[in-house]
């Protein structure tokens, strides 16, 4: 009876550190949480399942050894997987949390990327929808940027394009949301800002890339000119529209406020 008590408790020990492994995984995996929590609830019963031969055996029932020795490999077999799923359902966690923060961040700029700006845009429509306060969209684009192309090479106009989004960065706010929604062009969306505010961050912003250089190429400075548009959303005005309208509404102004920019003869700010 000894023996066989011995090695239930082992299948027991092995099977109650399983089902902790498996409890510890429901609270920490997040896009995996349900199948942790079967694991973790299935576990937990083979614990309680294990108990009970101990305690018939205790009581005075007759030992039945071959059942207690298969239970062992079994229970450590069933630990072994747990240990290796957990190490495996971590990594993989990890890889999605660093995957996630890379698809929030735009590659080469270090701006926000299209769908992150599009996604904290909407949240602050939202917001501005709460708080009754205005929300100021402005595009950038950048000058003659296929003449810094063919001039310079591709390899200069990548840092061109780091150079500006470090010099915007520099001038705007934690708040603000800055990101690149194409080649060459950037979204700013300035919460609690009304218009009259937003032409004087666009004119900032188009003063200072004009004021430095984006990129030095054999001691030579590479500057540039953006042209901005800008389109203002009052929330009073526009209160019967959807926070996903608001965005398509507003980023297709500020885009034509750009353009007029653009033909008005660049380097300026339109609304």
């Amino acid at each position: 009876m000894e023996l066989s008590v011995f090695l239930y408790s082992v299948s027991l020990c092995a099977q109650a550190a399983a089902a902790v492994y498996a409890i510890n995984l429901f609270f920490r995996a997040k896009a995996y949480r349900l199948a942790c929590g079967f694991l973790a609830l299935g576990f937990t019963l083979m614990v309680g399942r294990r108990v009970y031969p101990i305690l018939h055996l205790l009581d005075g029932s007759k030992p039945n050894l071959s059942d207690a020795l298969l239970s062992v490999p079994i229970s450590l077999l069933l630990l072994l997987g747990m240990f290796q799923f957990r190490k495996l359902l971590i990594d993989l966690e990890d890889k999605r949390f660093i995957l996630s923060q890379f698809l929030k961040i735009d590659a080469l700029t270090g701006a926000a990327s299209r769908a992150e700006t599009f996604s904290r845009v909407e949240q602050e429509i939202q917001r501005s929808f709460r708080n009754k306060k205005c929300l100021s969209f402005l595009m950038a684009d950048i000058d003659h940027f296929k003449i810094i192309n063919d001039t310079y090479g591709h390899p200069i106009g990548d840092k061109v394009l780091i150079g500006l989004v470090k010099h915007c960065q520099e001038e705007l706010r934690e708040i603000d949301i800055f990101g690149r929604v194409g080649g060459e062009e950037f979204l700013i969306v300035l919460p609690e800002t009304n218009q009259s505010l937003a032409i004087e961050v666009a004119e900032r912003l188009r003063e200072s890339v004009a004021s430095k250089p984006c990129a030095v190429i054999d001691g030579k400075a590479v500057c540039i000119t953006i042209s901005i548009g800008i389109a203002t959303f009052d929330p009073g005005i526009e209160s019967k529209l959807e926070a996903d309208s608001v965005l398509k509404k507003f980023y297709e102004l500020c885009d034509q406020a750009m353009y007029r920019a653009k033909q008005a003869g660049r380097n300026q700010v339109s609304t």
